[in-house]
This record gives structure tokens, C-alpha cells and sequence, in this order.
């Protein structure tokens, strides 16, 4: 047997062990085996015909790595294969880095999409805006990469560049961008009184240590007359799940905040923690399409648990649980084994939080900048103009009156 024809057999014998690996990963039945024997048929007949009439002589080891990635890509844009010097340069650096550029991402049908900007950050600077797409990083293409391998391109040493081709929402002809990384600070809280006597609270991540700045924003405001509090998540996207059920806690006595199921990871409730609550006054949540992970787990809460309105568009939708499994040839799957779900038993990934009050009024200012070819400013939220702030309040107004 020739070294060729050996190679062969290894690769298609190895590709048809990750895949029954795989499936009883994700806990498929036996069932299904006839199914299942039938498929791993089709793909050992295409990778026979790649091998035996492509063109050219295919590598391969790339033509497994892309099929492995199309599998995964095929599940989420969350799962990841790491070949095996990627699996050892994460574990050096599980985190991104220190430095990056202050875009969070996520995909769609295929597509890396902007879903928010850090304040401050130098994404913004730049002019990166939620709904834009990113096309390429650096020379990759980012149809080819997961979430996680875009995260970790777009981070890198403090004052380095990275260069973006992006799409911008309203317009379509592709544009370069050069963006320096920096140390990125997190937001501060923003806690004020704003009309009718309604305390507003601004969260622009859940990095550690948000849920006690918030607290103290909370007593500040009551000390100073608030009667009601806003709750704005509008563009928040980033942040630790533990962070959310503090913050969650904040204003729930009891209840489940959240919880993960997976099909072979078995149901953790995540409960509201009693001694952390402070605030029972009425409550708004503001979301928009920018509200992802974090921010997804606190507004559903809230709303699931009857204890507030959450007013604005759709969220995104963000909310696996992954696991790093690695493999015998030094390679590693970082794969989604669980999701979070709301109180009401819907899966943020796929549903995202729908609001009890919709309002559109962000979608028809968002359209008003279409024409505009300049980099617009960023957007102040919480302002005299903010539109979507009165009307939360005045949802305040309206639920304070039947209550009375």
C-alpha cells in the first residue's frame, strides 16, 4: 500500500471517528443509526471523488480541517475547532487579550455582525457601529472563522493595528479600516433622576464587579426621591453570566433567573440570591437589537418573574455553554454543550427577549442616518432627546396609576 493511498485511509478513517464522536456528543439516539451510517456514506463517497478527480491533488489534512470547521460552523458560530498549536496558544491565553478594539460580535446566516460597540473604545472612534458587517480580518475572511477565533484576531498587544473590511449597514460598498488596539476601560455606571421622579440607571457591560456599582446607584437614587427606577441595557453586550444573576438578584427576592440544559448537560437552575436584593420599586428594562448575553439573561428575568416591563425592540440573542474537549491528536473542539434559557423556558440563543412594550422609535432614528457617508457621533443615551427613555417612563406612569 502506497504512502499516498495510507494517507488516505488515515484522514477518511479519522474523519469518520470525529463524527460518530460528535454525534454522541450532541446525544444522538441509536435510532437515528441507519440515518447516520447513510450520510457518513455520502461524505466518504465526496471525499473519494476529491480525492480520485479534483483538479489538482488535493491536501488532505486542509480538506478534513474544512470539513471539521463545516460541521461546527453547521451546529454555531460559537463551536470551534483548534488545531493543535491553536489549542496550545489557548491555553497560554484563554482570555482574547489584554488589548483589543471594543467590537462584540456575533454571526449571522454566515455573517460577523457588529451587535455593539464599547463607549470609548477605539471601534468606536473609528466609526464601527452596531449592524455593521465585517468582511475580513486582516486577509481572513470571517465566513471561514467562528466567533471565538474572531475575538481572538481582533485582540492583540496595546498600540498594535488590525485592519477590518467593513460593510456599514445602510451602504454597500465594502470599506477598509485600520483600528490600534488599546487597553480597554469598562464604562462606569450611569445613575441620575431623570423626569416624573424616575431614577435611570445606564449599564454598557457586566464586567466583574458591575452588580455592586449598580446596587449603589440603586440606594443613591432612592436616597435622593426616585420612586421608580429604569433599568437601560439598550447597546449592552458584554460581560460574565454571574454578573447578570447578581444583578438580576438586585431586584428579585426569589425566582430563577436563568438556567442551562443541554442534551447531555442535565438542568442548572441559576437562582436569585435574596440577601443580594435592594430595590423594590416599580421597574422598566430598556432593550433594543445591540442587548446580548448578559444583559439578555437580566432583562428576561425581570420580565419572566413579573417584576418589571421590558420596553424596546427584540434582542439579539446570545447564550451558549461551552466546553473544551480536546482530542487525541493534540487538537481541541471548544463546543457548545448547553444554552440558557429564561425563565420562561425559551433558549436566548434562539429567541432573544421580545419585549412586553415594543417600541420602534430606534429603528426609524437609526434609518434617518442612512444617507449620511461621515462616521455619525456616538449615540447618547439618557439624554433630553432620548425619545425611547420617555416612553419607558411614561410606561412607568402608566403602571404606577392602574397600581394606585
Amino acid at each position: 500500500m502506497s504512502n499516498r493511498v495510507r494517507l488516505f485511509l488515515i484522514t477518511a478513517s479519522c474523519v469518520v471517528v470525529f463524527y460518530v464522536l460528535l454525534g454522541g456528543l450532541l446525544g444522538k439516539s441509536d435510532t437515528s443509526s441507519e440515518k447516520t451510517y447513510r450520510d457518513l456514506g455520502v461524505y466518504s463517497e465526496v471525499l473519494s471523488r476529491i480525492k480520485s478527480d479534483y483538479v489538482t491533488e488535493p491536501d488532505l489534512r486542509k480538506v478534513t480541517g474544512g470539513a471539521i470547521r463545516g460541521l461546527l460552523e453547521a451546529l454555531d458560530p460559537y463551536s470551534t475547532y483548534f488545531t493543535p498549536q491553536e489549542y496550545q496558544e489557548y491555553l497560554k491565553q484563554p482570555e482574547a487579550g489584554a488589548a483589543s478594539v471594543g467590537i462584540f460580535l456575533a454571526k449571522r446566516m454566515g455573517f460577523a455582525t457588529v451587535v455593539a460597540v464599547l463607549p470609548g473604545s477605539p471601534a468606536e472612534k473609528a466609526g464601527v457601529k452596531p449592524g455593521d458587517l465585517i468582511d475580513r480580518v486582516e486577509d481572513s475572511a470571517t465566513r471561514e472563522l467562528s466567533v471565538v477565533q474572531l475575538q481572538r484576531m481582533l485582540a492583540g498587544p496595546a498600540g498594535s493595528t488590525v485592519s477590518l473590511t467593513l460593510v456599514h449597514e445602510a451602504r454597500g460598498e465594502p470599506q477598509k479600516v485600520e483600528i490600534t488596539r488599546a487597553v480597554l476601560s469598562e464604562p462606569p455606571t450611569v445613575g441620575k433622576m431623570a423626569e416624573d421622579n424616575a431614577g435611570y440607571i445606564r449599564v454598557a457591560s457586566f464586567s466583574k464587579g458591575q452588580a455592586a456599582e449598580i446596587a449603589a446607584k440603586l440606594k443613591e437614587l432612592t436616597a435622593a426621591g426616585a420612586d421608580k427606577v429604569v433599568l437601560d441595557l439598550r447597546n449592552c453586550a458584554g460581560g460574565n453570566p454571574e454578573e447578570a444573576v447578581k444583578t438580576a438578584s438586585l431586584f428579585l427576592e426569589k425566582g430563577v433567573v436563568a438556567y442551562l440544559e443541554g442534551q447531555r448537560y442535565p438542568r442548572q437552575d441559576l437562582n436569585a440570591i435574596p440577601s443580594a436584593h435592594v430595590c423594590a420599586l416599580p421597574l422598566v428594562v430598556m432593550i433594543n437589537q445591540s442587548t446580548a448575553g448578559p444583559a439578555e439573561l437580566v432583562a428576561s428575568a425581570i420580565q419572566g418573574n413579573k417584576r418589571g416591563e421590558a420596553v424596546g425592540v427584540r434582542s439579539f440573542g446570545v447564550g451558549v455553554y461551552q466546553k473544551l474537549i480536546p482530542m487525541d491528536d493534540g487538537s481541541a473542539l471548544l463546543l457548545s454543550v448547553a444554552k440558557y434559557y429564561g425563565p420562561d423556558g425559551k433558549a436566548i440563543q434562539d429567541n432573544g427577549v421580545t419585549p412586553n412594550v415594543v417600541d420602534t422609535s430606534a429603528d426609524d432614528s437609526a434609518s434617518a442616518d442612512d444617507d449620511d457617508n461621515e462616521p455619525t457621533e456616538p449615540e447618547h443615551f439618557g439624554d433630553k432627546n432620548d425619545q425611547e427613555l420617555h416612553r419607558a417612563i411614561e410606561v412607568l406612569k402608566q403602571k404606577t396609576t392602574k397600581a394606585a
